[in-house]
């Protein structure tokens, strides 16, 4: 049994007690592409046929992924809600941090992806994909990302939205504070006017040294006050620059160290794109092929992040990484660990629902 057909055969397996299709044979299609992403590491079609497990033609192949793509009848949001919702309930203990950021994907697509942070990785629950280029969208678009997410929330868990100054609008503060109890943490432009007591001034007015950090509670937000929020200036020492963050948090600190994670977001970016699956040079140019793509990857990024909390949790990191010391990232570690366990004949399972465990300390 070669490699490639030993992962297929697994992901299909456990694919096949997990979701239902109409037709068998979009399932099929669905396993060939996660195994073929995570053996080949690249999520272009016509690299992924080179590596899938099938008598045909490697372009037969590729044009059966095509179809799979182009497929309308297939919705990702649907198929992977069990997915989301299984990592909302399994984390739903602490706060939730729902980061949302977006990054480009195909050939002039951009995915606006929310997260859910676990340690210092993001895992996804749901993506927006449209045509444009790098830079802001609208708040329709962020409202609409959300609004995927919002309804997998388990009941009473409390939740904390992260995200850059491309969130801070008036727009998402009003849809926040009337559809949601959740807790924000956005960052803000030193443009912008704040109405604070009777003075109107542009956040960057206020003093700010290197090292400090300072709030201004309950400051109406633009010159129209539309919001009330709480303004905080952060100058980290390793900061060439200030921070301006708004929040519904009342302490700084607490705000401010909840910031630091929507970073999360970018390392799920870079092992989806350079450092793993390179789905931005999968050559589509349609929203809605890229979207239904993303379900694979997805699928295949979920995998390989279960298969890395299963070395850490069976200490098995030092048969592929340094003895002395752990170097590699969780999803490193997973993927690594699927390739190392094929060319050993080691048996293993696919997982698609990680196990977290609060033991686990120092994952990457």
């Amino acid at each position: 049994m070669t490699d490639r057909y030993q992962v297929y055969r697994k992901v299909l397996k456990v694919l096949k007690e997990m979701m239902q299709l109409s037709h068998p044979g979009h399932l099929v299609t669905l396993a060939m592409l996660i195994a073929g992403i995570v053996v080949s590491r690249h999520a272009q079609l016509a690299r992924i046929s080179s590596e899938t497990a099938t008598p045909a033609k490697d372009k037969s192949t590729e044009m059966r992924f095509r179809r799979w793509v182009k497929n309308a009848h297939l919705d990702p949001e649907v198929l992977y809600l069990p997915f989301a919702q299984h990592l909302l309930a399994a984390l739903a203990h602490a706060p939730l941090l729902l980061v949302m950021d977006g990054s480009q994907v195909g050939r002039g697509c951009m995915v606006l992806m929310v997260s859910v942070v676990y340690k210092k990785r993001a895992l996804p629950l749901a993506w927006l994909v449209y045509r444009g280029k790098k830079g802001h969208t609208t708040a329709q678009r962020h409202i609409e990302a959300l609004e995927k997410v919002r309804p997998l929330i388990p009941a009473q868990a409390a939740v904390i939205l992260l995200g850059d100054a491309e969130y801070d609008t008036s727009a998402m503060l009003q849809w926040l504070a009337a559809n949601t109890a959740w807790d924000y943490v956005l960052r803000t432009s030193p443009q912008i006017y704040v109405q604070d007591g009777s003075t109107s001034q542009a956040i960057g007015d206020y003093p700010l040294e290197k090292g400090h950090l300072w709030v201004r509670p309950q400051v109406g937000f633009t010159q129209q006050a539309s919001s009330t929020v709480n303004l905080i200036g952060w100058w980290g020492l390793r900061y060439a620059h200030p921070v301006y963050l708004i929040t519904s948090i009342a302490a700084r600190y607490q705000a401010c160290q909840y910031y630091r994670r929507r970073f999360r977001i970018e390392t799920f970016f870079s092992d989806q794109k350079s450092r793993g699956f390179h789905i931005h040079k999968s050559h589509l140019a349609d929203p809605a092929r890229l979207a239904r793509l993303l379900l694979a990857a997805c699928l295949a990024y979920l995998w390989v992040i279960a298969q890395g909390l299963l070395v850490l949790t069976n200490q098995q990191t030092g048969w592929i990484d340094r003895t002395d010391r752990r170097d590699k990232s969780l999803f490193r570690l997973g993927l690594d660990w699927i390739h190392y366990a094929l060319k050993r004949n080691l048996d293993f399972e696919p997982i698609f629902h990680p196990q977290f465990s609060a033991s686990l300390t120092n994952v990457r």
